[in-house]
């Protein structure tokens, strides 16, 4: 169950720390998402705060794939700015908002939803250690798939 409350000011402060050196950019959410989860994972005091996320997101138009984490339960979408002005701004070459204040931190918009699965810490850090490059897990065609098999 992912809470729907906004993230504390130490929940916040421990997002600015592990994500200090990720550009959040637009349209990077496996990046975004996975470096989160590899940083936090790095974490000694609290590596196990931080989990990554991949499945669809809808913001109104259609359905995307996408990836996000919780943090102690609470969904953050560093990716997807919630300002409607923000497309617009990126396309003229404005750079993201640096505080994230923005994003998802904790409370999902109206008319947004999430559709998406868990994904164990040490399977995603392998995977972007593995391949130098973060993509999507799921649909990984990469490596042919390896998350969607027959049953």
């Amino acid at each position: 169950m992912i809470s729907g409350e906004p993230l504390s000011s130490e929940q916040y402060e421990y997002l600015k720390l592990i994500g200090a050196s990720i550009d959040h950019a637009p349209k990077q959410c496996f990046h975004n998402a996975q470096l989160l989860t590899l940083h936090s994972s790095w974490n000694e005091v609290q590596p196990d705060r931080i989990q990554y996320h991949e499945g669809y997101v809808w913001t109104g138009l259609i359905p995307i794939l996408h990836a996000w984490v919780t943090l102690d339960g609470k969904i953050v979408d560093t990716t997807l700015s919630t300002d409607p002005n923000s497309t617009q701004r990126w396309l003229n070459g404005e750079p993201p908002q640096e505080d994230l204040r923005d994003r998802v931190l904790g409370v999902i918009p109206e008319g947004w939803e999430y559709l998406g699965v868990p994904m164990d810490t040490e399977y995603v850090t392998s995977q972007l250690l593995k391949n130098m490059e973060s993509r999507s897990l799921i649909d990984n065609w990469q490596d042919n798939w390896p998350l969607l098999r027959k049953t």
